[in-house]
Order: structure tokens, then C-alpha cells, then sequence
């Protein structure tokens, strides 16, 4: 959930010998189960953990939801008043609510219009900057930095991710050049060509100089910054005046040419990422996205930061984009957030307070199950009304909120660690092999130099909740169907002919996941579960959005869809893969609803555990049922499987054995639609903990489920007889990383693949 931002330390479950009674959740056999919030090094990389969580946009306001988390009517928000944070301060950790806030890898700034010939000058910029005491900023706009600070730079030097890409030059000009100095600002405004200051009035164009500042969401913070820079702009004698805008206005005129309908405006980004050359790159080689901001100069050192073969190189090329944006100043930047989020503590444990900084939320919920059960419950994770998504489409969607539930449903080859967020780790891949740098010419006639090729093996037992197995062609579909840059004109893959041009001069590809990996040019399945990806770029960046950038799409549902059609769809084909599966999207009761998929090739074993003792037998049953999508209802249909079972044993936690069979395949039962039935016979069984893995299979064999239990064999008693005592007395006695050549193999180590499950 969220992002699937996970921790590797997690996959170390620490696992006792059990001797208790037979039980469904063992928290004791799984670390911290019951702990009511975890530390990002403790996080489990196994889902699902509870059995619903409802996504609701029901209240109107943060106090709303405040009051409703109080009552325990929702179980997660974000406050943004200061009163209520305070308020929940002087809660116990233990009570009602558990309190989070972290440094946000997000900020606001103002952006200028650069069609417009004043608000495009530098000058201009300059002395809107020196107009801005961030000390005030961060006291009196930010509640004494409760929202977060003002940090005025590209990238933030506070936030532990980004402190290596951080460019002290940039601060030493900003103090130089930008800061707050009232009679600078005067200097700057007075170098404006047609600005002229008669008797402290000032002018433009022989007219009274009247700038007008707009602002949107959240109003009382952005007011409050509106009001402190119209004040400090009256200092000098000059008129700007806050005017509240709707951010849909905002967007448009801040990112629609000839960008001239403006003078000044405010948003910002959220969840930038930990490569701030990646970010950079998307942000600001877009005119679109700074006002009509364009430069050369930096484009070209953004390009070879983002292509650069080592990471110190990556973040020297950064350092000086650094530089130069502080520089040429497309924005003013004026804060960089604080995510403020707060939890419902009675009856919950597991929660994940990411302290040190995070992308999105304070509180990750990846773990989040009612205290001593799992699979049960419902979370419910509440937005305020106006966050509620146009559709949930995981061709379409753009916003955040939409990605809170899309990203519970599909997954992507790798996942970042909680702790280390520029490290991957696999979860859809099982391993991976980079081979740098190369040059050479590809089947399809590109060039790549001193490029690279990553090569990507897949799991085999995850499966779309139709039984379809997940492959290397949904991954290969995903790639080329988000499209990707010089993908224009008319193109034919995977058996899907699709006019680009059409598509991107009609507005109908998704904007957030269309161009992340320029470096791409050519990929191959070369089998079922695997795919090589060649990159016209060595560095680590580029094999870093590879792994991690796209949820993969099941190709099955999505390619017979026209994408026209599918882009304006509230729903896509909910044909989903991972933890949880869609249940309902109720625009009326502003609601989205998501369940456990009980299928789910990373669910934990040790959730559903029988004890046997070595020489018995025992009888496991399994439930398996596929879901289609009906487009008429917009609702997934559950179908009990007919088709042949099997069920085998691996080794969990048995002493002296990796992770691998610990039996031979045997046939199960249908004892009633979708229900099957095996018995294992433990004889011979070393004592420890076993996965019991069921597989079923329909449709010839092109369709499957699994399902994972766990059985913990414990010895048997041994008899002994004692004999008569005689004349005579006698006394008994992390993942390893291997270099060859330029072949960089990703290996887990064999304690890690208790969840990671390589088949």
C-alpha cells in the first residue's frame, strides 16, 4: 500500500518453534504482530494484513475528519490546523491517537508567467524573492514550522535524502542575491525594463504597477503567505493583492501558453522521489510546467545528470543544475512541507511512522491489521471531499488519491526500502542482471552508446485474479502502452496498434507516467518470465525507474479496451494482482472499497498455521475462486474454480534446509465448487516450520491460483524402556551483490526467501 514503500530489514521474520494449540495468526511467530506502531526497520514486507480498507472522501473539511478520528469513525487523516495538532500532542501514545509528522519530499513555490514580458525578467524574480523573510515564512505562514520551513532552494539540504545532492553554492547565492533585503528589491524592480519609480510609486509602461497574486488549497496557510508578501510588497510602496483561485483555474493558467494571463500563482509538487535528477528533469525541461520557463543550458546538464554512469556523477551534474535553477529562478521557492497524518491507536497495531522523511505520508499503513487477527476488519482511511478521484483507472489516473487504492491492486517489478529509498528490492522481479556499459545496434535499428541492458526475471507464481498468469508480456504491454518518448505516429506491439500522435495531441495519455524512462529504446521477452530492458543510458537513475516506475497492467484486460475509450473510463477492467482486489467505487457515498486477495503471491504463510506432530497426517483445505469483470454492473464477478488441484510442502523454518520442496506434489479433492482437499502425510518430516503451497490449474492449463498456508511438525514422543541396572557403568558422551566483468547480478541471500517466494 502507499506507493509500496517497504523495508528490507522486514523480510527477516523472526520465527520460534511452536508447541501451542493450533491458532490462524501466531503473533508470536511473526515479529512485532501486536506493536502498536513500528519504526521503518521494522516493517513486514508480506500483504495483506487486514481485510478491507475503505478509501472515504465523505468529510468536507480537516475538522471533520478530526472529530470523526476522535470518535473512531476513520482511522487515518491529515490535519493541517494547527490547533488540532497541538491537540493531539498532549494525547497519550497509547489511547486514542498516535500523532505523526515527517519532512516531505514536497514543495510550494510561486511560479511567474513567462509570456508575460515583466513577470519574465530576472529581475523581476529577483525582487519577489527579496521581498520574502523566511524566518517569517516558516514562523508565521508554517505555525513556527509545524507545516514545515521555508528552505528556498531546488533541493532541500534538511531532507536526509536528498543532503548528497545538495549544492552549497546555491545557498551562498541565494544569500548573495536572493534573500530578504528590502532596499534590493527596489534595486531589482527599478532594472525592469518599462518599470519606472516616480516619488515611491511605481510604474509600468507609464501605468500604476498593480501586481496580483493568486493562491489556492489549503486557503488559511496560503492566505496567510498571499497576506505576508503583499505586506512586505508595501514596504517598498509596491501593490500586490492575494486573490483565492480554484487550483483547477490555477494549473490551467500556470501551464497553458502563452502563459500571459497571470502575473504571479502558487502550487506545488508532492511525492518528487528520492533522485532529484529525475524529478528536476521532469519538472523543469517542461515549459508546461514553469510557466513557459525554458533553458537550454540546463536542459542539456539535466539530460546528462539523468544519464550520467555512476551516482557521484549523477549528483555533480545535479549540483550544478542546482545551481543554475537558483539562478535563473523559474520558481520562488517558499516552503517545503511537513506530511501531518494521525492514526486510530484502540484495536490497531502496526503501523509504520516514517520519522525521517517520506514521500507522500507520515504513516505508512503496509501493515496495519486489527490487533491479533489479520485478514479481518476494515481500515478506513479517510480524504477530505474535494481530494475524491475522477475515476480509478490504472491507465488514466494522475492524482495521488487514486494511487492510494491503484497502488493496493497492481504492483511493479521492484519496490524502494522504507529506510533506504534509492535502493530496489524485488517483489514482481525475483532477480536481475545490468550489464554496462554497451554500445551497439538494436534489432529494431536504434543505437544505443555507452548505454546499458537490465536484464529481468520474473516470479512464476503470480497470477491476475482471473487466474492468468502474470508474464514478461504484461510487463512489456505496460511499458510501451504508457508510451514513451519518439513513440509518436502509428504503432503496432503485443498485437495493439495505437496512433500516439492522436493520442498525445487529443490529451489522452497519462501525463505523470508518459516519458519517466527517456533512456528507453527497445525491449525483448524472451520468455514467459523474463524481459530485457536496453536503456541509451548507464546510470543508475534509469535501471532505478525500470524496476520501480510503472504498475504493471494486465494485458489480457486492457489491450482489447480502446484506449480512447479507456482513458475517459471511470473504471478500467479491474483485472487486478496484487494485495487487495477492487470491491466498489460509490461516487454517491464518496467511498472506494478494496478486500484482501487471498491469492496474493506475498500473503504470509504463518497467518493461516495448523500444528501436527511428526507421523500424522492432516488434511488441508483450500478455497480457490477467479474474478471476471462485468462492464455492465462495473463489478468484479467471483466464479468457483473447476479444474485439478495439487498441494506440496517447502521449508520455512526447518533447521538445516534452505528454502525449497520439501515434498512431492500430491493431488487434492474438489469437495465442493472450488473447494479442495489434500492430506500430508508428516512421516519423516524434520521438526519446523513448512509453507503448504495449493496450486489449481483450469482452462488446459492456462489458467492457475495458488494459496499458502503453513504447518508447524513438531516431534513425536519418543518411548524409551528402561532395563535392569547391571554390575557395569559406563558414561555416554543481504543480499549479495557479484561483480563479473560488467555483469552486476542481484542475488537474495537464502534467509530472505521465506517471502520473496523464487519459483
Amino acid at each position: 500500500m502507499n506507493d509500496k514503500l517497504y523495508i528490507l530489514a522486514a523480510l527477516f521474520l523472526v520465527f520460534v518453534i511452536i508447541t501451542a494449540l493450533p491458532i490462524e495468526v501466531s503473533s508470536f511467530a511473526i515479529a512485532n504482530f501486536n506493536a502498536p506502531i513500528l519504526t521503518p526497520s521494522q516493517a513486514i514486507y508480506n500483504e495483506p494484513w487486514v481485510g478491507t480498507i475503505v478509501y472515504t472522501y465523505a468529510y468536507s473539511t480537516h475538522t471533520d475528519e478530526f472529530n470523526a478520528l476522535l470518535d473512531g469513525k476513520v482511522d487515518f487523516i491529515t490535519l493541517t490546523h494547527v490547533s488540532e495538532i497541538e491537540e493531539l500532542k498532549t494525547a497519550p501514545y497509547n489511547q486514542t491517537a498516535f500523532l505523526a509528522i515527517a519532512p516531505q519530499e514536497s514543495f510550494g513555490q510561486i511560479a511567474f508567467a513567462f509570456g508575460n514580458n515583466l513577470t519574465s525578467n530576472i529581475y523581476f524574480r529577483y525582487a519577489i524573492s527579496s521581498l520574502i523573510n523566511p524566518e517569517n515564512v516558516t514562523s508565521y505562514v508554517l505555525d513556527n514550522g509545524v507545516l514545515g520551513t521555508d528552505e528556498p532552494y531546488f533541493v532541500n539540504p534538511s531532507l536526509q535524502v536528498y543532503t548528497q545532492w545538495f549544492n552549497p553554492q546555491a545557498e551562498a547565492y541565494y544569500n548573495q542575491y536572493e534573500s530578504y533585503n528590502l532596499t534590493r528589491a527596489v534595486m531589482y524592480l527599478e532594472k525592469v525594463p518599462g518599470v519606472t519609480h516616480v516619488n515611491g510609486q511605481w510604474y509600468y509602461n507609464g501605468k500604476p504597477l498593480k501586481l496580483t497574486f493568486y493562491y489556492t488549497y489549503p486557503p488559511e496557510t496560503l492566505k496567510r503567505f498571499a497576506e505576508l508578501l503583499a505586506s512586505s510588497a508595501a514596504a517598498i510602496n509596491l501593490s500586490i493583492t492575494p486573490v483565492s483561485e480554484t487550483f483547477a483555474t490555477l494549473i490551467t493558467q500556470a501551464t497553458t501558453p502563452p502563459f500571459n494571463d497571470f502575473n504571479m500563482t502558487t502550487f506545488g509538487w508532492i511525492n518528487l522521489g528520492p533522485f532529484p535528477n529525475s524529478w528536476m528533469n521532469g519538472i523543469y525541461t517542461s515549459p508546461g510546467n514553469v510557466g513557459g520557463f525554458s533553458n537550454s543550458t540546463i536542459d542539456q546538464v539535466l539530460q546528462n545528470a539523468l544519464n550520467a554512469p555512476t551516482l557521484a556523477q549523477e549528483e555533480n551534474y545535479t549540483k550544478q543544475a542546482d545551481l543554475l535553477l537558483q539562478q535563473q529562478l523559474p520558481y520562488v521557492i517558499y516552503t517545503w512541507s511537513n506530511a501531518i497524518q494521525a492514526v486510530y491507536l484502540p484495536n490497531w497495531a502496526d503501523y509504520i511512522y516514517l520519522a525521517s522523511g517520506t514521500p507522500e505520508y507520515a504513516i505508512n499503513i503496509m501493515d496495519v491489521h486489527p490487533t491479533n487477527q489479520a485478514l479481518n476488519g476494515t481500515f478506513i482511511f479517510s480524504s477530505i471531499s474535494s481530494d475524491l478521484p475522477r475515476h480509478i483507472n490504472i491507465y488514466a489516473s494522475v492524482s495521488l488519491y487514486a494511487f492510494n487504492t491503484l497502488d493496493d491492486m497492481y504492483d511493479s517489478l521492484g519496490i524502494s526500502p522504507l529506510n533506504n529509498p534509492t535502493q530496489v528490492i524485488p517483489w514482481v522481479a525475483s532477480s536481475w542482471q545490468v550489464q554496462k556499459p554497451v554500445t551497439m545496434t538494436l534489432p529494431n535499428g536504434d543505437k544505443i552508446v555507452n548505454g546499458s541492458i537490465i536484464t529481468v526475471n520474473l516470479v512464476h507464481n503470480d497470477t491476475w485474479i482471473d487466474g492468468v498468469p502474470l508474464t514478461a508480456y504484461d510487463v512489456n504491454f505496460t511499458v510501451w502502452y504508457y508510451d514513451l518518448p519518439g513513440m509518436m505516429g502509428t504503432n503496432t506491439f503485443d498485437g495493439v496498434t495505437l496512433n500516439y500522435t492522436f493520442l498525445s495531441n487529443e490529451g489522452f495519455i497519462n501525463t505523470d507516467l508518459f516519458g519517466t524512462i527517456p533512456s528507453l529504446v527497445w525491449t525483448n521477452v524472451t520468455n514467459p518470465y523474463q524481459i530485457v530492458f536496453y536503456l541509451n543510458s548507464s546510470s543508475y537513475v534509469n535501471e532505478y525507474l525500470v524496476l520501480t516506475e510503472y504498475p504493471i497492467m494486465p494485458a489480457h484486460a486492457i489491450a482489447p479496451v480502446n484506449v480512447v475509450t479507456l482513458y475517459h473510463s471511470t473504471l478500467a477492467p479491474e483485472i487486478s494482482s496484487g494485495p487487495y482486489m477492487f470491491s466498489s467505487f460509490n461516487s454517491e457515498a464518496k467511498t472506494v472499497t478494496v478486500t484482501y486477495n487471498p491469492y496474493y503471491f506475498r500473503i504470509n504463510p504463518l497467518i493461516f498455521m495448523q500444528n501436527v506432530t511428526e507421523g500424522k497426517s492432516v488434511n488441508v483445505t483450500s478455497e480457490f475462486q477467479y474474478y471476471t469483470w462485468n462492464n455492465v454492473t462495473s463489478s468484479l464477478v467471483p466464479n468457483p474454480v473447476n479444474g485439478t488441484a495439487v498441494m506440496w510442502l517447502k521449508y520455512l523454518n526447518v533447521s538445516g534446509e534452505g528454502y525449497g520442496n520439501a515434498t512431492s506434489p500430491v493431488k487434492m479433492s474438489m469437495i465442493a465448487p472450488g473447494t479442495y482437499m489434500g492430506t500430508i502425510n508428516t512421516t519423516g518430516l524434520k521438526p519446523g516450520i513448512y509453507e503448504v503451497v495449493s496450486k489449481v490449474m483450469w482452462d488446459n492449463g492456462t489458467r492457475e491460483l495458488f494459496s499458502y498456508k503453513s504447518l508447524n511438525v513438531t516431534p513425536s514422543q519418543v518411548v524409551t524402556t528402561t532395563k535392569p541396572p547391571t554390575t557395569t557403568t559406563t558414561s555416554s558422551n543481504t543480499t549479495i551483490e557479484i561483480v563479473a566483468g560488467v555483469i552486476i547480478v542481484i542475488i537474495i541471500v537464502a534467509i530472505l526467501v521465506v517471502v520473496l517466494r523464487r519459483r
